[in-house]
């Protein structure tokens, strides 16, 4: 009997290994550490996984930075802020919103804020203000300048819209099948691996930060990867005219996952002596 124990022990090992590539990303609970780089530094980001909810925050403790509380149901986002012990409430964001305030013109065909065109020039006799012109006496004409062509109205340009591409790469990363993802704009590549294994990703947010206006690549691309539920275990962002030796721009890198029971139903609660504050109108 004593060569079964080594058997039972290899099989156990072999399911543990194939555990990520069956496990649904809806059942999946515990934690997850990256590494975000993006300018001089470097940020530890963790993500815990309940079975509900999520909650992420810096693992530097050299700054009270915030921590986000995302409701998995509704995507609401709560944002603690441990300087001034306060919490705030957030709307989950609409991916078809547009990204522009009420009454700017949006475009029809994209739904994306476009440049607006020249209002009507104030000419010499249409100052606000101008004081009437003195009555000519009879019989004397009053000078009129040549006419002067006007300038053509530019037309409003709808702003790029952003697309998430797939290609036919696939690896292998911390156990689990990743698809190569390719986002490309105005000179600049990005390349994500990413699983449809983990939950999908949410961005982690140092702020409330601007709800319209347009935004880069650096601000759209976890969003397109939480719209198809997706989560990133690499992402690098370059310029696509430099050499691949290039310093890159972005770094996105998962560095371990975890699967574990969370017991803690605190973490994903504001604390009860923190006080809600309003958010940005913003």
């Amino acid at each position: 009997m004593k060569p079964l124990i080594p058997i039972r022990g290899a099989i156990l090992c072999f399911v543990s290994i194939l555990l990520p590539q069956f496990a649904s990303a809806h059942d999946f609970e515990g934690r997850i550490a990256a590494t975000f780089t993006h300018g001089p530094g470097v940020e530890t980001l963790v993500y815990t996984f309940g079975t509900n909810c999520l909650r992420i925050e810096r693992g530097e403790s050299n700054q009270p930075y915030p921590k986000n509380l995302v409701a998995a149901d509704t995507g609401a986002i709560t944002l603690l802020f441990p300087n001034n012990r306060s919490f705030v409430r957030l709307k989950p964001r609409d991916p078809n919103a547009p990204d522009a305030p009420p009454g700017f013109p949006v475009s029809g065909a994209t739904g994306r804020p476009m440049q607006p065109s020249p209002s009507r020039a104030v000419g010499p006799t249409n100052l606000p203000g101008m004081p009437e012109q003195p009555q000519l006496p009879a019989g004397v004409e009053p000078q009129v300048a040549a006419p002067v062509a006007a300038m053509p109205a530019m037309p409003p340009m709808p702003m790029e819209r952003m697309e998430l591409r797939a290609t036919k790469d696939t690896t292998n990363l911390l156990g689990y099948t990743c698809i190569r993802y390719e986002l490309s704009v105005r000179g600049e590549a990005m390349e994500i691996w990413a699983t449809d294994q983990l939950p999908p990703f949410e961005p982690y947010l140092q702020n409330q930060g601007h709800r319209f206006g347009p935004r880069m690549i650096e601000d759209q691309w976890g969003e397109l990867l939480k719209t198809k539920k997706l989560f990133p275990l690499l992402a690098v962002l370059k310029f696509e005219s430099q050499p691949p030796t290039a310093p890159e721009r972005l770094r996105f890198e998962v560095k371990s996952i975890t699967r574990e029971k969370i017991e803690d139903g605190a973490l994903f609660q504001p604390p009860p002596d923190y006080h809600e504050l309003p958010p940005m109108p913003f």
